[in-house]
């Protein structure tokens, strides 16, 4: 053996310098630590790993939860302003037929939006301008109801104007509209937010068809619209179209049940013949029953909007309801995992540590018997 290798056979096994020898109890300490040490540290790793996991999934149960929320004040809010429309096209023929003719007995009514009211679990601010441009501020819905009942109490055939009573259920409207356009922004979900603007889209548009139903009530029953009425039934029946058509582009389901809806109404026909006799203008000769025949196909109409309506609604729900049943799969199993870690950790621990002590046990009666001298 050369002199090199002689150097290196010796220096190999050193750690800085000293030979670590197993037999003195200081080696045996430091094996015994490293051996212990060692796997702790992986451990460490995936506890470290498995928590930062389950935050991360709380903090997405957190947001669905959230969205759920929203979806739920959203849907609230819609039932809220589609009960206000069907209240304000009920008072608007009421009062146009002079109180001869309505489609559902008005108490009824105003009872049936006091529940939707009642239901809200969250109360937007409502500014109402009147017809005087007061402006009329409801930061709770009390305030609002004793309003609201006291507008119904003053309503009648002879004393009200349709223009008053139009201003006061379209700023209402308008109001909460808003505040549903805010819930929507507010909304950061990558999955839902296609369906809750469509919801909104199709709400509003149900909106402007109930304004504009308004004034073609107000032809037939009147024979003709004056200039500033004819704009504004123009203006509503483009703006509620093209709601609609925005509806049907964030989710492209909706256009094929639209479609398959108004194939079934048989009098869809003659409400778009109608819509183009108003677009006209033409004096015609005043006809209460006319009216009255024309706002039983819008109402109707608008009625087959809002099961359109509740079609998304129910997808909305439906989709939130998987998202929150998937967050809470996630979350069971990495409270499952980090559990099975933190039980399994400390057994791995005392197994290696009892297994380097039989090692060491080993090694000392190893060495007892390489000690004696034999014959």
């Amino acid at each position: 053996m050369s002199e090199v290798d002689e150097v290196s056979e010796g220096e190999s096994g050193k750690w800085c310098g000293v030979r670590p020898d197993p037999a003195q109890k200081k080696w045996r300490k430091c094996y015994h630590f490293q051996m212990v040490v060692l796997p702790f540290i992986p451990i460490v790793a995936v506890i470290l790993q498995t928590a930062l996991s389950l935050s991360q999934i709380l903090h997405y149960r957190l947001s669905v939860a959230e969205v759920d929320t929203q979806v739920t004040i959203a849907t609230e809010l819609g039932k809220v302003v589609t009960n206000m429309q069907l209240e304000r096209s009920e008072v608007a023929f009421f009062i146009f037929t002079n109180g001869h003719f309505f489609r559902t007995n008005l108490t009824e009514r105003f009872a049936i939006t006091d529940i939707a009211l009642d239901r809200l679990s969250t109360w937007p601010q409502v500014v109402v301008q009147t017809s005087t441009a007061q402006n009329l501020v409801f930061r709770d819905s009390t305030s609002f109801r004793r309003s609201l009942d006291l507008f119904r109490q003053n309503i009648s055939s002879e004393d009200s104007t349709i223009r008053d009573v139009l201003h006061w259920y379209n700023s209402v409207n308008a109001a909460m509209l808003a505040h549903l356009t805010d819930q929507i922004k507010e909304t950061d979900n990558s999955g839902v937010w296609r369906y809750l603007i469509a919801f909104k889209n199709l709400l509003r548009s149900i909106e402007h068809i109930g304004i504009s139903m308004v004034s073609g009530i107000n032809y037939f029953a009147r024979g003709n619209l004056p200039q500033d009425t004819y704009i504004g039934f123009v203006k509503d029946t483009v703006i509620s179209q093209d709601l609609l058509n925005g509806a049907f582009t964030y989710w492209p389901r909706l256009k094929t049940l639209y479609q398959n809806l108004t194939a079934q109404m048989p009098s869809y026909e003659l409400i778009k013949r109608n819509r183009q006799k108003i677009l006209k203008n033409q004096n015609q000769k005043a006809s209460v029953e006319e009216a009255k025949t024309y706002f039983d196909m819008m109402a109707q109409y608008a009625d087959e909007l809002r099961k359109l309506q509740k079609t998304v609604r129910i997808q909305i729900r439906d989709y939130v309801n998987s998202d929150l049943r998937d967050a809470n799969r996630q979350e069971a199993v990495g409270i499952t995992i980090l559990v099975i870690v933190l039980l399994v950790s400390p057994i791995i621990i005392v197994l290696v540590r009892n297994a380097v002590d039989t090692i060491q046990v080993s090694y000392k009666m190893v060495l007892k018997v390489s000690s004696f001298d034999f014959p």
